[in-house]
């Protein structure tokens, strides 16, 4: 073969090469470019169709429901919307007991998304979970103390004298056991969780959502067939807006739903029916408050969820009645004078300030706390725009004399006349955006579970929370919830699950 020939082998071999290699290369560039582009196309469907959801949420919250419906980011963005022409479809579907599902799906180009949601409208918050939560310092100190149930605080968590936990133990900050030990099931270090997530509690300081409850569901408070309560008490020029309810067996007082008392609330005695009292300021636990229909034993008596999904299940239709105070829950004589001294005050006088800096915990050394500056953004805990001070006996006492409550027993002319220090039962959800604070009796045993700020309960010899199940989260939100009280929410509108 000659050279010229040779040459011209290796010129085409290298333009076949060339011309394939070229080919190749600019089909995998158009490929590309279509894959990218369907990928933009994707994100942008993806965007459009979280724009969905957010309507069918706003649509949820402000009871504004519409079944199906199509729209478009119109409106005079800047920069221009470039997706303005493109559909988004959103369906809404009731699916029962305040949850809804929220699908919404757009298109753009050649990509689809399709995104779901379960919300949930007034779920109670997660703090109903625990049978002793408390927002700043969680302290179980003695060995007469026992909670059966879960526990938390958002503070840290102190022991002493080797108290009972039967059940886990969650902080926001140490948990501190003084190097005695827990007993129980919370003593194991698995079921310890120091520094967890802090839980924010509802506020309590605007009750118009629960006063719209109120209404809408006509809750009422039943003494001897006599409706002492229809709604909201205080509403009308001939009520004081302060009540006394004072319950016996054969006469208990009946709750149905959902009722509002603007001032402040002295209860005592026999209980019956589902529902919450919220009171505007304080609400005293005068003496007992015992369920006439209680559950037929207070807890489950397993540790293990079937064993709450039976004991649940068996007395869901049974009492509850839950209490959120907008300021205090008092209990006991606060006098003093009926059935030995109250003692509360040496330990909750040293609380209640809110300078506690940017994390709304205080003894934690956080930035602001104790600058003797009122930061509002972190440190206005019950959002009444107020810096609050350590409590003091004006939080304590009621505000006008307890003779001139609504509805107070003709022989009661002071609050030891119907209040004492003996208690030794509270069958209830107790909630409060302040303290808790009062004495117990011998023997004392709360049924169901107490959520605040601040704790201050002196006990005798043995005090006993029994955590009630028929308030956890399991039961009274998302798609299986079929116990609804109106307890306190944290949010109007709650995302339970999305995919």
């Amino acid at each position: 073969m000659n050279k010229k020939g040779f040459a011209l082998i290796v010129a085409m071999t290298f333009l076949t090469v060339f011309f394939v290699g070229g080919s190749s290369y600019l089909y995998m560039t158009t490929n590309e470019l279509k894959h990218t582009e369907r990928q933009l196309d994707r994100q942008k469907a993806f965007f459009l169709a979280e724009a969905g959801i957010e309507r069918g949420i706003w649509r949820v919250k402000n009871s504004n429901i519409v079944n199906a419906e199509t729209f478009q980011l119109k409106g005079d963005q800047d920069p221009v919307n470039y997706l303005e022409d493109e559909n988004i479809n959103v369906t809404i579907t009731d699916l029962g007991g305040g949850s809804y599902q929220v699908i919404s799906t757009s298109q753009v180009g050649t990509g689809t998304k399709t995104l779901n949601v379960i919300v949930q409208k007034g779920a109670p918050s997660r703090v109903f979970d625990y049978g002793y939560f408390i927002n700043n310092w969680g302290w179980f100190y003695g060995s007469g103390i026992t909670a059966k149930g879960d526990v938390r605080s958002n503070g840290r968590f102190d022991f002493r004298s080797r108290p009972r936990v039967d059940g886990e133990i969650c902080a926001g900050y140490e948990i501190y056991d003084g190097g005695q030990g827990i007993r129980g099931k919370g003593g194991n270090p698995e079921n310890q969780h120091p520094f967890s997530e802090k839980l924010d509690m509802p506020n309590l300081y605007d009750l118009s959502y629960y006063e719209d409850k109120a209404r809408t569901r006509g809750g009422s408070i039943v003494v001897d067939g006599t409706t002492l309560i229809e709604g909201i008490f205080g509403d009308d020029e001939d009520e004081t807006g302060n009540i006394v309810l004072v319950g016996t067996s054969s006469k208990p007082i009946e709750i149905n739903g959902t009722v509002v008392v603007r001032g402040d609330v002295v209860i005592k005695g026999v209980i019956k029916g589902q529902g919450v009292i919220y009171a505007g300021r304080n609400i005293y636990v005068a003496d007992d408050i015992r369920y006439k229909n209680a559950p037929s034993s207070p807890r489950p008596s397993g540790n293990n969820p079937s064993a709450a999904d039976n004991w649940v299940n068996a007395h869901k239709d049974n009492d509850l009645v839950g209490f959120g105070a907008a300021e205090n829950i008092i209990m006991g004589d606060y006098t003093g004078r009926t059935g030995g001294s109250w003692y509360s005050n040496y330990w909750l006088f040293g609380m209640g300030d809110e300078d506690v800096g940017q994390d709304g915990i205080p003894d934690t050394n956080d930035l602001y706390e104790d600058d003797g500056v009122f930061q509002s953004q972190y440190e206005d805990l019950d959002g009444d725009g107020v810096k609050d001070g350590n409590y003091n006996w004006s939080d304590i006492r009621t505000q006008v004399p307890i003779s001139e409550f609504t509805n107070c027993p003709k022989d009661v002319r002071d609050f030891r006349d119907v209040a004492d220090n003996a208690l030794n039962r509270m069958d209830g959800i107790f909630y409060t955006n302040h303290a808790f604070a009062g004495r117990a009796g011998y023997g004392m045993q709360i049924n169901g579970s107490i959520i605040s700020k601040d704790e201050a309960i002196v006990y005798r010899n043995t005090i006993t929370v029994n955590y009630d199940e028929r308030i956890h989260s399991r039961y009274t939100s998302g798609e299986e919830r079929f116990i609804d009280v109106d307890l306190p929410i944290s949010k109007s509108v709650d995302i339970i699950r999305w995919w």
